[in-house]
């Protein structure tokens, strides 16, 4: 496919979901994620889109939280602030002797790192740093489940993983969402990402979506379903007021460091 095909396709694909992910691209297109970032920094040059950390928004797009006139190296900055924050939030919910499953992602990441504070904790993941941060900690166990490396991030995914997972029932599971969509869908970036949320949805006494800001009224392409698939979300206070309002109205408890919106659950 030449170079002009694929960004006609990028253009229409920004124009519909408002928000593209290079790993998404990569697979729409069949071609690296080296090529899918070098595309995009052409039509971000013809003044098309902004780049934001692992993807792009349309240029006319308000960037929620990020200024456009920052470097890469300052969104990366200010995204890791508000992963950090809303690590904070949820590690509140983790009682020392609880067992969580902490999914793959960067927010569950630092949340892992936040349990440094606590005692007793057992850790079941597929990511490897998540792993990793864990069995550095003393009081803590991690338990990673098997299957096959990823090629684009440090996490464990397949049939293996699924049946691995069966094994095992935790206190509380947290999940990265990719995309919450205008009518409240949660989407994930990939199928085996959606495979493994939905069957660790039925290991669970309880349910915890995380969400970045720019991920509200997004669609990341593989639906997981409705809002109440969870039963909290956390997320950035730079959320939209307008978002957290209406899964609140849904029933559900939505935290943030600022404010918390709590429904009848």
């Amino acid at each position: 496919m030449f170079a002009t095909e694929r960004m006609n396709i990028i253009r229409g694909y920004l124009k519909e979901h408002k928000r593209l992910e290079v790993h998404t691209i990569s697979e729409l297109l069949n071609v690296s994620e080296v090529t899918v970032r070098r595309d995009l920094e052409r039509l971000e040059n013809d003044g098309f889109l902004q780049r934001i950390h692992g993807g792009a928004v349309p240029m006319e797009i308000e960037t929620v939280g990020i200024d456009i006139g920052q470097t890469q190296d300052d969104r990366s900055a200010e995204l890791r602030r508000q992963h950090d924050e809303i690590a904070r939030i949820a590690c509140l919910m983790i009682r020392d002797g609880d067992v969580v499953a902490l999914l793959s992602g960067a927010i569950n990441q630092a949340l892992a790192r936040c349990l440094s504070r606590r005692s007793r904790i057992t850790v079941l993941t597929n990511d490897i740093m998540i792993a990793m941060e864990i069995g550095t900690q003393s009081g803590n166990t991690a338990v990673l489940l098997g299957g096959s490396i990823a090629r684009d991030e440090p996490a464990l995914y397949g049939s293996l993983t699924l049946s691995n997972l069966r094994n095992y029932f935790v206190n509380r599971l947290f999940i990265e969402l990719d995309g919450v969509t205008d009518q409240l869908q949660l989407t994930v970036r990939s199928q085996e990402k959606a495979d493994l949320i939905r069957e660790a949805l039925s290991c669970a006494e309880e349910t915890v979506g995380l969400v970045e800001a720019l991920s509200f009224g997004r669609n990341a392409f593989y639906r997981l379903g409705p809002a109440t698939t969870v039963h909290k979300f956390i997320t950035s206070p730079l959320a939209s007021d307008e978002y957290k309002s209406r899964l609140f109205e849904s029933g559900l408890q939505v935290f943030t460091s600022v404010n918390t919106f709590e429904g009848d659950t």
